[in-house]
């Protein structure tokens, strides 16, 4: 995202996967317009961070077997950006901030 870029209109968050207890977590879905003018800005910032457009759509580190997968998207008008990635495969930490972020607001 860019400083000219408009902001989010919707963001994402589902968390899944798991070897000995798996599971799918109902995934969180935030319409920007809904948030107060602080939250909105504050997700402004987390979504700058984590750069999504230089991002792969998956990371392809191993993690560990019983890694949970994270799937996160952020839609602006026009067009949307899906990161796949799991714990310990190495992506950056801005995702996993972004990714908390959605995660404690729940609609």
């Amino acid at each position: 995202m860019t400083a000219t870029e408009p902001p989010p209109i919707h963001v994402e968050c589902q968390r899944q996967g798991g070897i000995a207890f798996p599971l799918r977590r109902p995934g969180i879905s935030l319409d920007v317009a809904g948030l107060g003018a602080a939250e909105r800005q504050a997700l402004r910032r987390l979504v700058e961070a984590a750069d999504l457009a230089a991002q792969p759509a998956r990371f392809p580190g191993p993690g560990h077997a019983d890694a949970l997968e994270t799937i996160l998207t952020v839609t602006w008008p026009g067009h949307s950006a899906t990161v796949r990635f799991r714990d310990g495969d190495g992506h950056p930490a801005p995702l996993d901030d972004l990714a908390g972020w959605i995660l404690r607001h729940k609609p």
